[in-house]
């Protein structure tokens, strides 16, 4: 088991720092800022947007007020992104086993007179439904290849007004119009294998072979960085979808030798399935999110099947009754793996929040925590899973995990004495068991904070700071916090492959983590390649699917928490 309390950081991978900036270490947010870069969080069931603090340097707004929303924010979208990232997310494919699923977008920005790209990344999290209720990611400004040939509107309304005006002169009405809005579906392989330069010469190619094979009178207009809507006039749907087979065929090719490219298409068709222009375009882009969610599936129509499909979807919501989950012991802990960087050993767990459904299903914490907090029963889930967890540790001696706690649980005057009680029925877990805050909830009360984290590290336990980077704290704040363990919000970690500025970024946390010789993790670890970097940096800790799947824990087999607290008092 390897022994990271007070490590110190590897002689091959020594910090950069000079003694000046030793004196006054780099701060995140300044650095994320040059980057153009900021971090969000994003409830979808309150709407509730909330960036980091330096979002308004970044966007050029109040994120506090005029973006407080994801709807307020959608309205700065322009036709570039279609509909916008709330319709994206009301039908984002993809399951939720309690890791979060990743997303990718892109989308322009019109901000007074000035219109930016946007490159738009992270997780989402599923609510009662299965489909996304919490969205962690980090936006970043964008170039955007400009393609000669192919018409761009300027923004959603004037797609629509473009559209009218052939409902005007009778297509839509007495002959078919058939609208189209398709993308390269592979281009975030293509960009991770080959490069964000040559991604964009392909999305210029395919543009080339789909500007081929217009008809006279059809329209391809550039509907986002890799999004073009195709209007075609005197189009039926059995028509189109001949061409649709035909442009997927074609476009294939577009790639050269070195990439296959695969185009989503959805398409919807009027009068058959819409009679303006706003509902045609509706109608469409929810074949194309469709296509989006059916993997293997490259061209989805819009049809009364689908319509119904949908409606049955957000119809299945259900809700988490947070009081019988506790009483009937349906809360339950799974685990991950965090393996030591170089020998790819694990070297302690991180315990994850579960709960058993009545129908047999588990539902992950992006469930549970908002509904437990909505309740006022978030710190009774949090000593629920103390408990679990500490009777695990008790049955496995050799065992070490990270614990999460919310930030009203690290409020609360209870929960040192919970933690205390606790400990002391399971003898020699303290120096075993990790527990992890939020970057947020460090900083939002500084005084508060040090007072408790000070009493928790009196009890033997250890402290680690989850999801560094997204709160765009300075390292002269923490570095007064009793901190032994930092681990690297993924939402930097997972884009190193694509992204420049994200190494740049999480290089400096690391160097300026060793600096003051404090452990690392870096989360969402999705692929070798990233992997094997992070270990060159001098990251101490790789977590995430690559590196071990999220497993379920079973029930201890010799030491249960009341059999723990009973051999604590006959001691």
């Amino acid at each position: 088991m390897a022994d990271w309390t007070g490590v110190a950081r590897r002689a091959d991978h020594p910090a950069s720092l000079t003694p000046d900036a030793a004196a006054a270490p780099l701060d995140p947010r300044q650095l994320l800022t040059s980057l153009g870069e900021v971090v969000y969080d994003w409830d979808l069931r309150s709407d509730r947007l909330s960036f980091g603090s330096n979002g308004a340097e970044v966007i050029g707004l109040d994120c506090r007020g005029a973006l407080a929303t994801g709807a307020a924010f959608d309205r700065l979208i322009d036709v570039a992104s279609g509909p916008g990232r709330c319709a994206f997310f009301r039908t984002a494919a993809g399951e939720d086993t309690g890791a979060g699923v990743p997303f990718r977008l892109a989308y322009r920005l019109r901000i007074g007179a000035t219109d930016v790209a946007v490159e738009d990344s992270g997780r989402w999290y599923a609510g009662p439904d299965g489909h996304p209720a919490i969205v962690h990611g980090v936006m970043r400004i964008a170039r955007e290849p400009a393609l000669a040939g192919v018409a761009r509107t300027d923004g959603w309304a004037d797609l629509a007004r473009t559209i009218d005006t052939l409902f005007a002169g009778g297509c839509g009405r007495h002959r078919p119009l058939t609208l189209i809005f398709l993308a390269i579906d592979n281009l975030g392989a293509i960009n991770a294998a080959l490069g964000y330069a040559r991604g964009d010469d392909i999305i210029a190619a395919t543009a080339q072979v789909l500007t081929r094979q217009l008809r006279q009178g059809d329209l391809l207009i550039r509907h986002g960085s890799n999004r073009f809507a195709l209007v075609m006039r005197g189009c039926s749907a059995q028509q189109a979808t001949v061409a649709a087979a035909r442009m997927a065929g074609l476009a294939a090719a577009a790639g050269g030798a070195v990439a296959t490219v695969r185009l989503r298409m959805g398409a919807a068709t009027a009068p058959q399935h819409a009679d303006d222009a706003e509902t045609l375009m509706r109608n469409a882009n929810l074949a194309f999110d469709e296509a989006r969610r059916l993997s293997g599936s490259g061209f989805v129509f819009y049809g009364p099947q689908l319509a119904a499909t949908m409606t049955a979807r957000r119809a299945a919501a259900e809700g988490i009754d947070i009081l019988a989950a506790l009483n009937e012991r349906r809360i339950v802990p799974a685990r991950q793996a965090i393996v030591d960087a170089e020998t790819r050993q694990p070297a302690f767990h991180e315990a994850l929040l579960r709960v058993r459904m009545p129908d047999g299903a588990a539902a992950g914490a992006a469930r549970l925590v908002p509904a437990a907090e909505k309740a006022g029963l978030i710190e009774a889930v949090d000593h629920r899973m103390l408990e679990l967890i500490t009777a695990r540790m008790t049955d496995e001696p050799g065992l070490r995990v990270a614990l999460n706690i919310s930030p009203r649980t690290l409020a609360s005057r209870a929960w040192l004495g919970n933690l205390a009680a606790q400990l002391g029925a399971c003898p020699g877990v303290a120096e075993r068991l990790i527990i992890e805050i939020t970057e947020t909830a460090a900083v939002e009360d500084p005084g508060a904070t040090r007072a408790s984290l000070d009493a928790m590290k009196a009890l033997g336990v250890f402290i680690a700071i989850d999801d560094f980077g997204a709160g765009h704290t300075s390292f002269r704040h923490l570095r007064h916090f009793p901190i032994d363990l930092l681990k690297i919000d993924g939402a930097f970690v997972q884009n190193l492959a694509r992204s420049s500025d994200d190494r740049f970024f999480v290089r400096t946390l690391v160097d300026l983590a060793q600096h003051l010789g404090i452990a690392t993790v870096a989360e969402w670890v999705e692929d070798e390649d990233t992997a094997r970097l992070l270990t060159q940096w001098g990251v101490d800790y790789l977590q995430g699917e690559h590196i071990a799947p999220v497993t379920v824990w079973p029930e201890p087999a010799g030491l249960t928490v009341e059999r723990a607290r009973e051999r604590a008092r006959s001691a």
